[in-house]
C-alpha cells in the first residue's frame, strides 16, 4: 500500500501543472497564438482564431539587387539588337554564393557568336586576357555542350557559364540593349475594343 501512496501523492503534486496546461486565455485580438493544444473546443466569438500563428509586423526589409540581377533584368525587359561582328564591349557579371561583381571587358564576335578569348579592362584602360587574371571555364561545364551552344549570344547576353572558381557568369553586350522596355501592349476593355 505504501507504494501506491507514493504514486498517488506524486500525481496530486503534479495536478496543478496539468490543470494549468489546459487553460487558455481568450483575448480580443483577431489572431490568438495558442501555446498548448487545447482538448476543449474554443467558443466562437466571431474572431479569427488560429493556432501557432506567426505575428507579422509592418517592417519591410529592402533587399539590394546585385549588379548581375540588375543587368539581367534590364536585358530581359528591354531585349537587344543583334550583336555585329568585331571586337565588342561587354559587362562581365560574376557571382558566387557570397558576392557579386560586374567588370568591364571586351570580346570578339564572329558570325553572331562569341569568339574567345575574353579580356578584362584594367583601371588604366588596357585589356588583359581572362586567363592571365586566372579565370577559366570549368572543364566539365565547357565539355557538356558544343561550341555552338557555349558561345551563343541571345537577346544581347551570353549563356550563363561556370568558372573553375565556382562562380557563375554572364556577358552583357550593353551597347546593343534597346533603349526602352519592350513590354506587351495592354488590351482595351471589351466595350472599348468592340465598339459598333
Amino acid at each position: 500500500m505504501k507504494l501506491h501512496f507514493k504514486w498517488l501523492s506524486c500525481l496530486l503534486l503534479l495536478a496543478p501543472f496539468f490543470a494549468a496546461s489546459q487553460v487558455t486565455q481568450q483575448t480580443n485580438d483577431s489572431l490568438v497564438k495558442a501555446t498548448a493544444t487545447d482538448s476543449l473546443p474554443l467558443k466562437d466569438t466571431g474572431n479569427l482564431v488560429k493556432k501557432d500563428t506567426v505575428h507579422v509586423t509592418d517592417t519591410v526589409l529592402a533587399v539590394k539587387k546585385t549588379c548581375y540581377a540588375e543587368w539581367q533584368e534590364t536585358f530581359r525587359s528591354r531585349g537587344a539588337k543583334p550583336v555585329p561582328d568585331g571586337m565588342q564591349q561587354v559587362v562581365i557579371a560574376l557571382k558566387d554564393e557570397e558576392s557579386c561583381r560586374c567588370l568591364m571587358g571586351q570580346v570578339e564576335v564572329a558570325g553572331g557568336k562569341i569568339k574567345p578569348p575574353l579580356y578584362f579592362q584594367q583601371e588604366n584602360g588596357e585589356y588583359r586576357l581572362v586567363s592571365i587574371v586566372g579565370k577559366k571555364l570549368e572543364p566539365a561545364f565547357a565539355g557538356s555542350m558544343s561550341p555552338e551552344e557555349l558561345y551563343t549570344i541571345k537577346d544581347g547576353m551570353s549563356i550563363v557559364f561556370r568558372t573553375t572558381d565556382h562562380e557563375y557568369g554572364r556577358l552583357f553586350f550593353y551597347k546593343f540593349a534597346n533603349k526602352s522596355a519592350q513590354s506587351n501592349k495592354e488590351a482595351l476593355s471589351p466595350s472599348e475594343l468592340m465598339k459598333e
